[in-house]
C-alpha cells in the first residue's frame, strides 16, 4: 500500500514569520535543507521528517522552532556523518538555486555523534547532533562559514534505530518530496517522550501541547487509536519502558511536563492552560484501547 501524500505550504510557512529578520532566515535556511534532503538520493528514501517543524507544515502548529527533527533508517556506520555531510553539501547550492534564494549559502557548520564516536555504532538508539550554517552570499559571514564558523546555524537531529510504521509523503513547495511521520507515530512519539522524561531527567512541555493541538484538531477513529497504542507500546520497549494505561496519572511525569510551561508565550502569544491540555492528552491516552 502505498504511503498517503500530503500537500505542505513551505512557503507560506516561511513567509509567516517574515516580520521577525531572525526566524524568517531560519525558516529560509530549514527550506533550504528540507528540499535538499528530497531531492538527494538515498537521504530522499531514508530521512523522515517529525518534529517541531513537521507540526508547523503539516498541522499548522504555531510554534516558532526551525530546528529539524529526523528518523533515519540508514545502517549506523563509523562513516555515517561523514556520507550525509558530503551528501547534503553537495545538494544546497541546488536546492537553494531550485527555491530562488540565490543570495543565501549553506553549509555543514559541525556534525557530532552521540553518544560519543568510540561508542556510537555498539548504541542502541546512537544520534547524529549537526549544526548547518547559512549566510548571505558575499558578507564577511560567509567567509566564516567556509571555515565551518558559522555564524547563524540551524540544528538537525538524526535518530536511528527509531520503530516507525506510519510514513507520509509530503509534496513540498515547488515539488519536491520529503518522507515524514504520519500522525500515528508522531503521537506514540510524542507520549513515549512524555513518559521518558522521568528516566531522561528531562522536561519536555512541547509534547504536551502538540498533542492537545493533534487531539483538537484530527480525525482519529477507533482503528487508529489502536494503532497509536501499537506504535507507542513498540517504542517504548525499544527504549525499555513499560507503560501501563495509568502511566500519565504519575504525578512527576505531569511535573515535568508542566516545567517552563508559559515560556511557550515567547512563540505563541496566547497559551492555552496547562491543566486543561494535560488533562485532554491524559483522557486520550486512558482511552486508547488498553487490556487492563
Amino acid at each position: 500500500m502505498p504511503d498517503p501524500i500530503r500537500d505542505v505550504d513551505v512557503a507560506g510557512w516561511v513567509e509567516r514569520v517574515k516580520a521577525d529578520p531572525v526566524a524568517y532566515a531560519q525558516r529560509r535556511a530549514a527550506e533550504i535543507t528540507l528540499n535538499a534532503i528530497a531531492m538527494t538520493p538515498p537521504l530522499n528514501a531514508k530521512l523522515y521528517l517529525k518534529g517541531g517543524v513537521l507540526m508547523g507544515l503539516a498541522y499548522d502548529s504555531p510554534r516558532q522552532t526551525s530546528d529539524i527533527d529526523l528518523t533515519t533508517s540508514f545502517d549506523v556506520a563509523a562513516d555515517i556523518d561523514i556520507t550525509i555531510r558530503d551528501l547534503l553539501d553537495g545538494a544546497f547550492p541546488r536546492a537553494a538555486a531550485a527555491l530562488g534564494y540565490a543570495d543565501l549559502v549553506l553549509k555543514f557548520n559541525s556534525i557530532k555523534k552521540q553518544p560519543r564516536p568510540n561508542e556510537f555504532e555498539t548504541a542502541s538508539f546512537p544520534a547524529l547532533t549537526v549544526r548547518v550554517g547559512f549566510a548571505k552570499r558575499g558578507s564577511k559571514q560567509e567567509d566564516l562559514l567556509k571555515q565551518r564558523k558559522a555564524v547563524d546555524v540551524i540544528d538537525v537531529d538524526i535518530s536511528f534505530h527509531e520503530p516507525t510504521r506510519a510514513i507520509e509523503v509530503l509534496n513540498l513547495t515547488g515539488g519536491e518530496k520529503l518522507l515524514a511521520y504520519g500522525l500515528v507515530d508522531l503521537m506514540a512519539e510524542k507520549y513515549r517522550a512524555m513518559l521518558q522524561q522521568v528516566s531522561r531527567n528531562r522536561n519536555r512541555r512541547q509534547d504536551v501541547y502538540d498533542l492537545h493541538m493533534l487531539i483538537a484538531s484530527s480525525v482519529i477513529d477507533a482503528e487508529m487509536q489502536a494503532d497509536i497504542l501499537a506504535v507507542f507500546l513498540d517504542k517504548c520497549r525499544a527504549r525499555h519502558i513499560d507503560p501501563t494505561h495509568a502511566s500519565l496519572d504519575d504525578p512527576e511525569v505531569k511535573r515535568r511536563s508542566g516545567v517552563d510551561w508559559d515560556t511557550l508565550k515567547l512563540e505563541l502569544g496566547a497559551v492555552p492552560e496547562f491543566e486543561r491540555c494535560y488533562e485532554r492528552v491524559r483522557v486520550f491516552y486512558h482511552a486508547l484501547p488498553w487490556r487492563v
